[in-house]
């Protein structure tokens, strides 16, 4: 399978924004940081790199939170990195580095590329969530609109449904995420080899100081009961614009393990009706 069509700039924002002064230091910072890869300056020698990525609103920051509040090892920022930034301009302070961000699920192969001639373990930790919660979720930073659209959306499941089977790719849904942290716990620690120093469950007391939780909309304990917010009134335009733009939608619910048939379209459609006798009796 060929490596699906790389989506616009404005998504999957391969290049750096221009930052000052950060945008003018990087060739700076990039060689100081490969004098150090190769010894000639001091630093702790980089050994390994887990990356966080996957769809928007699937978990990434939730994820992230766990991670660095509740194991051992890895330096952490408490906030979305790119993780090419930290590979080649970063300071190596820790022999394991953790970065975040959704769209590095679009530069795996060159985050592969870059660390293959300097010996260090990347592997890559793939966020998914149930696509009718994500096509209905909303972000701190646009609170009344949808965060993602439809064909943002299929850039994302493309790119996933190609690396998500990878050897250096583990895939966690949110919905695992949420109803079994423990499982989802040994899962990550088999991988990566790390070890805990709290459960993932208790991730609300181990908050690490000055984490960038905004993207979480609040903290809170896990909540099995809100995975299927989607089906509430509020979304019931979204989801009939789903149906429309999106008629692949039940296929890739089941390739994504989360439907076993199409079953739900007849209960979603049955819910949909009732809304609209509702609306007509109104």
């Amino acid at each position: 399978m060929n490596r699906p069509h790389l989506p616009p700039e404005s998504l999957s924002r391969r290049t750096p924004t221009f930052q000052f002064p950060k945008s003018l230091l990087r060739p700076l910072l990039r060689r100081v940081t490969a004098l150090q890869d190769r010894g000639w300056l001091p630093a702790v020698p980089l050994q390994q790199h887990v990356v966080i990525c996957g769809f928007p609103r699937s978990g990434t920051t939730l994820f992230q939170l766990m991670l660095e509040g509740c194991v051992e090892g890895p330096g952490c920022h408490g906030r979305e990195r790119r993780a090419l930034d930290l590979a080649s301009c970063g300071q190596r302070k820790h022999s394991i580095l953790l970065s975040k961000r959704p769209k590095d699920l679009f530069l795996i192969p060159e985050i592969r590329d870059f660390y293959a001639p300097r010996g260090v373990r990347v592997q890559f930790i793939l966020l998914h969530r149930d696509p009718r919660g994500v096509l209905t979720s909303r972000h701190f930073s646009r609170p009344t609109e949808y965060y993602l659209s439809v064909e943002e959306w299929r850039h994302y499941f493309a790119h996933w449904n190609w690396h998500r089977h990878d050897a250096d790719v583990l895939s966690i849904s949110y919905e695992q995420l949420v109803q079994n942290p423990y499982g989802v716990e040994q899962r990550v620690l088999e991988f990566t080899g790390w070890r805990a120093r709290w459960s993932f469950e208790d991730f609300v007391k181990h908050v690490p100081p000055g984490f960038d939780g905004r993207a979480l909309n609040s903290l809170r304990e896990l909540d099995p009961s809100r995975l299927s917010a989607w089906r509430e009134e509020q979304h019931r335009e979204r989801l009939l614009q789903l149906l429309r733009e999106l008629p692949e939608l039940s296929q890739c619910l089941i390739e994504m393990g989360l439907e076993p048939s199409d079953d739900w379209l007849r209960q979603l459609s049955g819910m949909l009706h009732q809304g609209w006798q509702r609306d007509g009796a109104a």
